[in-house]
């Protein structure tokens, strides 16, 4: 029994070893299907991926290429026949210094990219050095082609080059202003406004470079720009060199971006000849129309001047979006003045009143003009409401201080005014009747509230004067 007993158990063993062995071995089996899937994938992904993947260790002093795949790799001309080579067999002799150079710096243990160029094609790499117990064991390498970038980068350049040199060659002046400052200008531009030194046209401010009695039309010019994005058509300024010399100018300006910011390209042309030329013609034509402009007794503007200015000012304020200011001024009991002191003495008073309200600076190009009889008007470009109501209180006081004896008045002794102001910024669809209309109600107001004092319009003078 004992004897059974024993061959039984070792039976049992030697199945359970034969029946190990098998099961070992099917699970060894898988484990080696799968690894070579997985190398077979790894291979597939490092074949078929657009760029190149290599490594490379250093033997006996050179660096040799143990693994390099991508379809990058083939389209250099380059085999797996080229596997094991050294750098020096593979590349051409003019990179040699280079490439040991990024090779020397991965081999110490640094993570960095470069590019590189081979047969035609540009590349970008990645390097990651292997490192095992603090030596570098092997340095892996992955490439792109940027061939095409560095192609489109290259016609950028060439294209900003030539960009450059047409506008440094241009007949024209050119500046970009950005930021309010001169950011670029080109060579007629430094003959135009410098000494012939780039250094102090550029980053100079628009300030300085326009004449102040033109700089609010031109900042307003560079707003239009900078809000629209467009171009503006051509206009006149006056522009200063670096020596403080006015120059005349016919400028055309238009928005460009510039390194990345908003920009305005304003080309310009020396017109000062031309505007000496001009104005030359305008003193003789000035002489000749002398009659048809000035007012013959008190020798200020007469009623057409006015006019014509107004209608002009008008369509430049609608143009602008500019404020336009109007002053009428009328000689308090002139009619009595006339019977007191008779109609020679009356025209007399007449050209003083003129000589001094024509003495007041006005801003702007604004004047003083006769409109009729003892009526005088005042024409304020661009001029806001608060200067022109100073302005009107100058006028009148201008004539107080004449003195001119007026014992038939009812308000002073001597001659004064009263006077009406209002200020309008005009559209379109605007009667530009309505800014005389508003200093008409104004003087008005002024003479019904007692004369020699001045009014300016708002909606509530109105019914002041009812």
């Amino acid at each position: 029994m004992a004897t059974w007993l024993m061959v039984l158990f070792i039976i049992i063993i030697i199945a359970a070893a034969l029946f190990g062995g098998r099961f070992s071995y099917v699970r060894l089996k898988k484990a080696e299907e799968k690894l070579e899937a997985l190398q077979h994938e790894y291979s597939t992904l490092l074949r078929e991926q657009q760029g190149i993947t290599f490594r490379f260790k250093k033997i006996d002093g050179k660096y040799r290429y143990t693994l390099a795949d991508g379809q990058l790799f083939y389209k250099l001309g380059l085999t797996q026949a080229d596997i094991g080579k050294s750098m020096e067999e593979i590349m051409p002799g003019h990179m040699h210094a280079y490439i040991r150079e990024v090779y020397d710096r991965a081999w110490a243990g640094e993570r960095f990219q470069y590019e590189s160029g081979f047969n035609g094609y540009t590349y970008l790499n990645s390097v990651m050095p292997i490192i095992e117990n603090g030596e570098t064991v092997e340095v892996i390498v992955v490439g792109s082609d940027i061939t095409e970038r560095k192609q489109a980068e290259q016609e950028i350049r060439e294209s900003e080059e030539r960009y450059r040199r047409l506008v440094d060659l241009s007949p024209d002046a050119i500046v970009i202003i950005s930021e309010n400052k001169v950011v670029l200008a080109n060579q007629k531009a430094i003959q135009y406004l410098g000494d012939g030194s780039r250094e102090k046209l550029n980053n100079r401010a628009i300030r300085e470079m326009i004449h102040p009695d033109y700089f609010p039309r031109a900042k307003w010019h560079l707003q239009q720009v900078f809000e629209n994005k467009g171009i503006l058509p051509p206009f006149e300024s006056v522009y200063l060199r670096t020596d403080g010399e006015p120059i005349h100018v016919e400028v055309i300006a238009s928005y460009m971006p510039y390194n990345g910011v908003p920009a305005a390209m304003v080309i310009f042309r020396d017109i000062t000849e031309r505007k000496r030329a001009e104005q030359q013609m305008h003193e003789t034509n000035k002489l000749l129309s002398h009659l048809a402009s000035i007012d013959g007794l008190t020798g200020i503007a007469n009623r057409r001047h006015f006019d014509d200015s107004f209608a002009k000012e008008w369509d430049l304020a609608v143009q602008g979006s500019l404020s336009l200011s109007l002053i009428l001024c009328d000689i308090d009991y002139f009619k009595r003045y006339n019977d007191t002191y008779g109609h020679q003495e009356g025209d007399t008073c007449l050209r003083l009143v003129a000589g001094a309200l024509n003495a007041v600076p006005l801003p702007g190009g604004g004047f003083v003009a006769r409109y009729g009889g003892e009526e005088f008007v005042a024409l304020l470009p661009e001029t806001e409401a608060a200067e022109a109501e100073e302005l009107g209180r100058l006028l009148g006081e201008g004539i107080a201080k004449l003195e001119i004896p007026h014992s038939a008045s009812r308000v002073s002794s001597v001659v004064t005014i009263s006077i009406g102001a209002a200020t309008l910024t005009p559209t379109a669809d605007m009667d530009r009747e309505m800014l005389f209309r508003r200093a008409d109600t104004a003087l008005y107001v002024a003479k019904q509230q007692g004369r020699n004092q001045m009014r300016m319009y708002d909606e509530t003078l109105v019914k002041e004067g009812v």
